[in-house]
């Protein structure tokens, strides 16, 4: 048993390996190709430079959230975070993921509903903005423009629930349980900008905190992801 579970170990860290080299070489790619067309004159005027230096910024971007997500997931000790005894009301926590997001749902056309009710006083963990702000951000990634995502909350005696719904494509049954695995997209071409880890932080986090975090979806309809887990004092 203990051979098969170090077995077990090495798989997953190569298939993170993989992904993870998988997920770096499209921005360094991008990057290189037009640093060499800038340095080498091929692109002189300034419009396309202009344009060049854009997409350079996303691509660094890119890395940089990659980076950021790879060391806060190394980081996160559960231990540690259950003995954090901060707290702030639900809506701040809330507040702030939407304002990480809200530039892309408006480049989108994208509209945020946001009822909270009676939860949004309710006292949380700061780490669950960053849960909100993943389960968010992934709503509006794959919701095409012109769609809605709906953020709701609600609080009774097991605590608080809160739920992120969208009106993308949806996720396929067969794909849905994986869709909390490290560097996962339901696109094959895993084209999508992200780090491919939101979801799986997002997971870690709710887990760590006591509460539970669960996927569903209607494919053509969207997808639905639930967060519950207690308040704190």
């Amino acid at each position: 048993a203990g051979i098969e579970a170090e077995r077990a170990v090495e798989a997953q860290r190569r298939d993170l390996m993989t992904s993870l080299s998988h997920d770096l070489r499209t921005p360094i790619a991008n990057l290189r190709a037009m640093v060499e067309a800038i340095d080498e004159g091929v692109v002189r005027d300034p419009e396309t430079i202009a344009r060049y230096a854009a997409e350079m910024r996303r691509s660094v971007m890119a890395l940089v959230t990659m980076v950021d997500d790879l060391f806060e997931l190394a980081q996160l000790d559960a231990g540690e975070l259950a003995r954090d005894a901060r707290s702030v009301p639900l809506a701040e926590a809330v507040q702030g993921a939407l304002d990480l997001c809200r530039p892309d749902a408006i480049e989108k056309r994208i509209a945020l509903q946001v009822e909270l009710g009676d939860a949004a006083a309710s006292p949380c963990s700061p780490k669950l903005a960053r849960v909100v702000h993943s389960l968010l951000d992934n709503a509006v990634r794959y919701t095409p423009d012109g769609g809605t995502v709906a953020l709701r909350a609600g609080v009774g005696p097991a605590g608080i629930t809160l739920s992120v719904e969208d009106s993308g494509p949806g996720i396929a049954a067969d794909e849905l349980p994986r869709v909390f695995e490290a560097f996962w997209r339901a696109d094959p071409a895993r084209s999508s900008r992200g780090s491919g880890l939101g979801l799986t932080l997002a997971k870690r986090i709710v887990e760590a905190l006591g509460g539970r975090i669960e996927a569903s979806s209607r494919p053509g309809r969207g997808s639905r992801f639930e967060v519950s887990g207690p308040t704190r004092a």
